[in-house]
Parts: C-alpha cells; sequence; structure tokens
C-alpha cells in the first residue's frame, strides 16, 4: 500500500463529460511528497468497475468521482488529507449528503441534507465524490450504476466500525436530474434498515377470528418501513390462527397461543412484551388495518422532531367486510405539529378521540411511564379505554405530530368492544376519571374555568351518552349504578370547589370485564 499516493476513479460513459473533469482535474495542487494518478474504468456495471480498478491500486486514498462533476478547489486533495489526517476513524469523504438518511431510503431527498459548507459527521456521503482512506469491496452483487451503490458503500464503512465525514465545497456538478430506481432503493431498504433506522415492535393480540387477524397481519408484513418485529398474542379456543401463522415464512414473526388465557390474559401478555432494542412500539387490533407507508412516514417524523412524544393520523372507518364506509374527523385541515398541553385540552373540551384508536398511534417507547400503557395507575382499568389513557400520558411529555392523511383503518363491526352492553357507562365512568387526574396534576386542566368547561362536556357528551345507552340497551348492571354515582359527584364538584371525590367502580360482568392488572 502506497500511503502516499492518490487514485483518483472515474467510470467513463461519455468523453466529452469525463474530459471536461479531466481538464479540472490538471489544476489540481498535489500535496507535496504525494504522487496522484488518474484511473478511468469502463463498463456498464458502475460498481463493479469501482471495484476492479480499487483493488488493481496500491494508493492508500481513493476518489471516486461522477463523470458529470467538474473540480473547483485546486487544493482539495491537501484538505482531503488534513480531514483524514485528524480522524483515522473516517472511512470516506463526500462533499454533499443526508446528515439523517430518511425513511424512504432516498440520501437526495431527504429531509436533513448537509447544508452548503457543512464540515461534520454524516450517514451518508452523496456518490458524485467519494474519497476513502481504506478499501472495502463495492457491492457490486446488489447494485450496477445508480446512486445507491454509493449510500450502500458509506452503510459497509460503517458496519466496519469508520465513520462517514462531509468536507469541503470541491466540486460543481452539471447535471443533478438523477431517476429513482424503484428496486435497487428496496434493495437498499432490505439489506439496510436495520443498520440505519430504529426497531418498531408490532404488537397484535388475537381470538378466534382468523380472516381479519390474516388482514392485519398482511399489513403489518407490507410496511414499506423494513426494521420492524411482529409480536402476537393469541387467545384463541381453536388452533385456525396458529395453522396460519404456519404458512408463513418470515422471521420477523414472533408468535404465543395460549388457549387457557381468558381476554384480560392475552392483553396482559401482549402489554407486558417490552423488547429493550425496540424504540417504537405500535399496537394493530387484529380486525384492523395498517396502510403500507404508515410507518415509514411516523419514524420519520420522530427522527426528526425530538420534542415529539404522539404521531397520528387520519383514518379509515371500514366494516365487516373491509368497506369503507367513512374517513375520522379530525380539528386539523393540514397536517400540523401542536403543543401537547394544547392538543390534550382540544380532548377534554369535547371527548372527540381525534387521536384515534391504538391501532393509529406509533408510540416512542421512552415516554410511557414505567414502559407500560395508561396515564397512572388509577387509569389502567379498561382496555376499551387504554388508548386514551395513554396519549393522556404522552401528551404530557411533549408534542403532538397529526398527519391529515389516512394511513390506518379501523374496523367497526358487532364484535368490537364498542358495541357490548356495558362499555358506554364504563367509557363515562374511565373520562370521568381522567378528568380528576389532569385537574389534580394540573395538566391540561389547569384553570378552574378548564375543569368546569370539561365537567358541562362531560355531562353533555360521554356522560349523557353512556347514561342513554345503557337505558336504550335495557342495561342496568353495577357499570351503571356507578355511573349514575358520577353523575352526582361531578355535579356537586360543580358548586363545591371542582373537588372530585369519585366512588370506586362497580362490575357485574366479571366475566368479561376486570381491572387490567
Amino acid at each position: 500500500m502506497n500511503e502516499r499516493k492518490f487514485e483518483i476513479i472515474i467510470h467513463a460513459t461519455g468523453a466529452a463529460t469525463c474530459n471536461r473533469l479531466i481538464n479540472s482535474l490538471q489544476k489540481v495542487i498535489v500535496p507535496e511528497n504525494f504522487t496522484a494518478e488518474i484511473q478511468l474504468v469502463e463498463g456498464a456495471e458502475k460498481y463493479f468497475a469501482y471495484d476492479t480498478a480499487m483493488r488493481a491500486s496500491d494508493a492508500k486514498y481513493k476518489i471516486y468521482l461522477d463523470e458529470r462533476a467538474t473540480i473547483v478547489n485546486e487544493n482539495f486533495l491537501l484538505e482531503l488529507l488534513k480531514i483524514f489526517n485528524a480522524d483515522k476513524k473516517i472511512g470516506a469523504v463526500g462533499t454533499s449528503g443526508a446528515i439523517k438518511l430518511s425513511t424512504h431510503g432516498v440520501a437526495l431527498n431527504s429531509a436533513k441534507r448537509a447544508p452548503k459548507n457543512f464540515y461534520d459527521y454524516a450517514e451518508i456521503a452523496d456518490g458524485f465524490f467519494f474519497a476513502t482512506q481504506y478499501d472495502l469491496p463495492w457491492r457490486h452483487d446488489l447494485f450496477k450504476d445508480n446512486f445507491f451503490g454509493g449510500q450502500a458503500q458509506c452503510v459497509e464503512f460503517k458496519r466496519a466500525g469508520y465513520k462517514i465525514f462531509i468536507g469541503g465545497d470541491w466540486i460543481s456538478l452539471d447535471d443533478k436530474n438523477f431517476a429513482l430506481d424503484v428496486d435497487a432503493r428496496n434493495i437498499f431498504l432490505d439489506e439496510y434498515s436495520k443498520d440505519l433506522f430504529p426497531l418498531v415492535s408490532v404488537i397484535i393480540p388475537t381470538f378466534n377470528r382468523p380472516k381479519y387477524f390474516k388482514e392485519a397481519l398482511d399489513s403489518a408484513l407490507n410496511q414499506t418501513y423494513r426494521n420492524i418485529e411482529i409480536f402476537i398474542s393469541d387467545n384463541s379456543t381453536d388452533d385456525a390462527t396458529e395453522r396460519l401463522i404456519e404458512t408463513y415464512d418470515d422471521a420477523r414473526i414472533k408468535y404465543f397461543h395460549h388457549k387457557n388465557f381468558d381476554a384480560h390474559d392475552n392483553w396482559n401478555f401482549a402489554r407486558d412484551y417490552n423488547n429493550p432494542a425496540a424504540e417504537f412500539v405500535n399496537w394493530l387490533m387484529d380486525d384492523d388495518i395498517f396502510y403500507p407507508p404508515k410507518l415509514e412516514k411516523m419514524v420519520e417524523v420522530y427522527r426528526n422532531n425530538p420534542d415529539v412524544s404522539l404521531v397520528t393520523s387520519k383514518r379509515h372507518l371500514i366494516n365487516a367486510d373491509g368497506k369503507v364506509t367513512s374517513e375520522t374527523r379530525t380539528p386539523f385541515e393540514s397536517s400540523v405539529k401542536i403543543d401537547g398541553e394544547k392538543a390534550g385540552k382540544i380532548f377534554f373540551s369535547n371527548f372527540e378521540n381525534y387521536i384515534g384508536e391504538p391501532t393509529t398511534v406509533l408510540i416512542r417507547k421512552k415516554f410511557l411511564r414505567n414502559g407500560d400503557l395508561c396515564w397512572h395507575d388509577d387509569e389502567r382499568g379498561f382496555f376499551n379505554l387504554v388508548d386514551v389513557s395513554t396519549w393522556c400520558q404522552l401528551l404530557s411529555q411533549g408534542n403532538l405530530f397529526f398527519f391529515n392523511e389516512i394511513l390506518s383503518c379501523y374496523r367497526a363491526h358487532n364484535e368490537t368492544a364498542s358495541v357490548w352492553k356495558y362499555t358506554a357507562p364504563l367509557v363515562a365512568i374511565q373520562l370521568a376519571k381522567l378528568i380528576k387526574s389532569a385537574w389534580e396534576r394540573k395538566i391540561f386542566l389547569k384553570t378552574q374555568k378548564d375543569v368546569y368547561d370539561s365537567i358541562i362536556s362531560w355531562f353533555k357528551g360521554p356522560g349523557l351518552s353512556g347514561f342513554l345507552a345503557s337505558v336504550t340497551r335495557n342495561y342496568y348492571g353495577a357499570e351503571f349504578e356507578t355511573l349514575k354515582k358520577y353523575y352526582v359527584t361531578m355535579a356537586q364538584a360543580l358548586v363545591d370547589g371542582y373537588k372530585l371525590e369519585l366512588p370506586p367502580v362497580e362490575y357485574s360482568e366479571q366475566d368479561a370485564i376486570k381491572k387490567i392488572r
């Protein structure tokens, strides 16, 4: 290996273009006691040509130049040498690139691109100028002639323990239009997503509905975001879902079947799953559906917004047959990031769950309370309201990002918890407990006017609907009796300094409704 030699490697496809680059190289100043030579390589497969040239050269420093580039700084070799000498862990240097690669996998279109005159470490260096001080094989087995080969080389250097650096403003590029090779992007994401992007745990609890479950599972497996695992907790009384799982050959699936579990055992088993390697978790109810770009878009928001603790979106409502019946209403007219406190106040002002069901939201785990769902112990009660309680916890930790784009489906049918006769009074009860928590902690409800308005909204909304639903369904169990007591307590609070001394909840449907813990 010649420690004092630069090899400038150009993949040549057009003589005129190469001549312009070579003429600019003639003016470059070579550092004292160093030599530099130009090697033109040909052939349709650019990265095979690069690899062949690399192996044929004894130079320590190799510079791979796009033939459309022109050198605009005659001292770039000296500046490049200073960068390499400053940190021996720098494996490659580029003149442009992505500080952080976006989840769609295209450095040229990434949200966090290196600005002009950027001089620092980055995730991906563009391949128009790519200088190395160590030799690693080019992945010509995966890429032939597109910019993903250059991106792949950056990840290969990182895999080998080296860093990527974006240096000086050394080149200009005549043609900056590059066609996206979708197949190559898919290959790149399949190979490198685990190196570049955080792991997402998708958690699916399921029971005795393999048809819906298959649609849900397929929607998770078909995500454009690759770095996921799928944890399935199944308490089906038969083996239909287990036989279905056996038809899948995908290492991302972790499946557990517990015939002896009741609904809450199954929910708890799923809820207790906590892979420390996963930064995010997204619940997927076994009758709901993800649209393909859901996780890709939501992870990208988190990566670029450390202040965001909750990412959600609009969703379709579908019926038992999967037909879209409507889309959810939203208080926002476009995609927006808003203060978490404000987002919580919107909910407590009308109790409309615009944030969505468990399927809708991607959760950054570090914002959960002790890694668990729900706001605090008093809100751990029922899985038919665990989502709203969790959203309160997340919004108390940071801001909300709302996609005014439909990224998932919620299926409404006659087997959902919302149609159970005791659900409406229980929801009203739990929402009253959330009011109490928000008021006592002075989160979302900070003033007497805040709590007054929220209690009035509770009476007009979930309190009334819970009462009427019980009467309409001829249900007068313990949950209904508890709700009647809450009516009295909530009314008394309006005239007694807003002291919410809520009585304990009583349950009559012990086989179906009981505390989760």
